[in-house]
């Protein structure tokens, strides 16, 4: 048996869409026996309800959150004292964030930006305000103006944080030094009883790179930055060219 894992945006989908031929790729490769993660950063609400049809398990929210079915795997959730730490580096740097529990997202930024905010999650999920004392959330994301706000946040994070940019949009995924996707991965595996060298991982950006070398077999999208690319094991096509399914075929794993 094998595991394989793949990051959603960029790699296995755009938005909630999945290519067709990555759709049936999937099917087959379970139909096989191999189990498939999804490895995200997004929350476990988000990818049971948009992504539960094409997985086995998901690793959630940056590898601090896994879980298979109705077993939870692996449960990290930031301390008290992490989350204060972080709201007050950001508010240093005068960035906007959100910090995600399984279910709710918490958003801090400008008012007449959070409908567009909350429209990337589910209805409802996103909520205006935090109370660090009262909730116990697994990652953030943080907002800003520009690349040169970008630049000064992540300056004020380094050597704490992993900062995930969303391409052209003013947002980014935050790693919190520590635990990550590849944390996840190699635990999950270890669970499971399966080797190392039968995981394969799929991804496309910066927080996808502990992912693809902790796996036994790293593959980056097409896509992808060049800085994972230079990394990866194998590089696929893009993913409306069917990078799912190359992939896959490259390792023989689907026909």
């Amino acid at each position: 048996m094998n595991l394989v894992f793949f990051d959603i945006d960029g790699t296995l989908a755009i938005g909630r869409k999945v290519p067709e031929s990555a759709e049936k790729a999937l099917k087959e490769l379970r139909g096989n026996g191999d189990l498939v993660f999804i490895c995200t950063g997004r929350s476990l609400s988000y990818v049971t309800r948009n992504f539960g049809q094409y997985a086995d398990g998901f690793i959630c929210s940056n590898g601090r959150l896994a879980v298979k079915g109705d077993e939870t795997l692996y449960d990290h959730p930031l301390s008290t004292e992490q989350v204060r730490e972080m709201i007050g580096l950001l508010e240093e740097a005068e960035s906007g964030y959100a910090f995600f529990e399984r279910n709710s997202g918490w958003y801090v930024w400008r008012d007449d930006l959070f409908e567009a905010n909350a429209g990337v999650w589910d209805p409802g999920f996103l909520k205006k305000g935090i109370d660090p004392e009262n909730v116990r959330p697994y990652n953030f994301d943080i907002y800003f103006n520009d690349t040169e706000h970008r630049l000064r946040i992540e300056e004020k994070l380094r050597g704490k944080c992993l900062v995930n940019p969303h391409g052209p949009h003013l947002s980014a995924d935050v790693t919190i030094l520590g635990i990550d996707k590849g944390t996840a991965l190699v635990h999950v595996a270890e669970k499971l009883g399966v080797p190392i060298e039968n995981t394969y991982a799929f991804g496309d950006g910066i927080n996808d790179l502990c992912m693809l070398e902790a796996a036994g077999h790293g593959i980056a999208m097409g896509n992808a930055m060049e800085e994972l690319k230079e990394k990866a094991e194998y590089v696929t096509t893009p993913i409306l060219e069917d990078g799912v399914l190359n992939g896959l075929r490259h390792y023989g794993l689907v026909k």
